[in-house]
């Protein structure tokens, strides 16, 4: 059931996203533009690429950003089935080497913009619920959501970010190897037309300027956003002090959870002073090393009081929380990747019935996933936690370090 509330409406999985997004595309008139970290070929994804198709032959501008390592295998069919048609495809620093941490900034955001009137902002990557990336057919659908955005204010803040970051890859994607070109007398002058034509399709994106923001729009309802320049820890900085501030409830689904000190203090301190707090983690991993990572922190919340669910029936991909009557719904996991190398966005709002609906979906998850005191937590001589808690420390503590060769931002330098 979708949760229709003033400017918002939750979504959750592809089978409640896709449709939507389906109708705003079909309905576009001007411009479209779509993020995704991966995209897969399937028939629920298909048929968005179908309406992209279909609304740039009626005259829309259509822009789809993908990310250069997680789309890197799917980016050669889906640019020969869109491309043809007119529909602008980019992908976001192509390829990953990784003894280069530079290189390790990617595009994790899942965005959708359409004709400045209707936003999504989420988790969920163009891929159907009951597809996985391998190829692979999942039995139940894929846990996640996205959420639908009419505010003028916040539709503002997507189209700035959406805009800017689409001229800046594209341009230095149409650019790239240029300069040596323009040096050879015999490519030159072909040079200096690509140049000028790769500049003419780009400098649309530069001029455009957003409608002013109605006064009295409510700033209950913002969009957070976490990059490598001006944002770093924005996102981060709004789970420590809604954790900080909470009185009742902190509840949180996250599909990498491996959380800072700070974090995990957060949380215990919360328990301490009576706030009930519940995690809801992927039982089911995909990475091994997230899974190591997340048992070695999940054993110190759990004897503190926080309450552990593993969610079984199909992939948690979730990453939202219910913070008293506080919510975020995005793209940003609590981990180093997300929190210190990736582009991420998350849209946060203060909605006592928007809270309501989220906790309704999140605690029917629940239902379903499993405590770690069946089985889950096994007891270890002081020796081994001491060991486990170091080599954890010190995985994070490597990753932080290897971000922070990677502050330069993820503009065009």
């Amino acid at each position: 059931m979708v949760e229709r509330h003033s400017s918002l409406i939750i979504l959750e999985g592809s089978g409640e996203y896709f449709p939507a997004l389906i109708a705003a595309i079909d309905r576009a008139r001007e411009t479209i533009y779509l993020e995704s970290y991966l995209i897969h070929d399937d028939p629920d994804t298909r048929a968005i690429l179908d309406a992209l198709i279909v609304a740039r032959h009626r005259g829309v501008a259509v822009f789809l950003l993908l990310d250069g390592f997680g789309s890197v295998e799917s980016a050669t069919w889906a640019k020969n089935l869109l491309s043809p048609a007119g529909v602008e495809v980019e992908l976001y620093r192509p390829g990953v080497r990784w003894l280069a941490p530079e290189t390790w900034r990617r595009l994790h955001r899942k965005l959708a913009l359409i004709d400045e009137t209707i936003g999504f902002v989420g988790g969920i990557n163009l891929i159907g619920d009951y597809f996985d990336e391998s190829g692979g057919r999942l039995e139940y659908p894929r846990f996640d959501f996205t959420i639908q955005v009419t505010s003028s204010r916040v539709l503002r803040a997507i189209s700035h970010e959406m805009r800017r970051t689409w001229w800046r890859v594209s341009l230095r994607n149409n650019l790239r190897g240029s300069v040596g070109r323009l040096l050879e007398a015999g490519q030159r002058e072909a040079e200096l037309v690509r140049v000028r034509e790769a500049w003419r399709k780009t400098r649309r994106h530069l001029r455009w300027r957003g409608p002013p923001v109605r006064r009295g729009v409510s700033s209950r309802v913002r969009l957070l956003l976490r990059d490598n320049l001006r944002f770093r820890r924005k996102i981060e900085r709004w789970y420590h002090w809604r954790i900080l501030l909470a009185q009742r409830e902190i509840l949180i689904a996250n599909a990498y959870f491996i959380p800072s000190y700070r974090f995990r203090a957060g949380l215990i301190k919360a328990a301490a002073r009576g706030v009930r707090v519940r995690l809801l983690i992927q039982g089911n991993s995909d990475q091994w090393w997230t899974h190591w990572a997340t048992q070695a922190l999940v054993e110190e919340l759990h004897a503190a009081g926080v309450e552990i669910y593993y969610y079984l029936p199909s992939v948690l991909h979730a990453k939202v929380a219910v913070i008293d009557d506080a919510i975020t719904v995005g793209s940003s996991n609590i981990d180093p990747f997300s929190l210190m190398l990736s582009l991420e966005a998350n849209l946060v709002a203060e909605d006592a019935g928007l809270a309501s609906h989220l906790r309704e979906r999140l605690e029917s998850a629940i239902a379903h996933a499993n405590r770690p005191e069946t089985a889950r937590v096994a007891r270890r001589s002081p020796f081994k936690l001491l060991v486990r808690r170091m080599v954890l420390t010190t995985a994070l503590m490597a990753l932080r370090v290897f971000a922070g060769f990677s502050r330069t931002g993820y503009e065009v330098h």
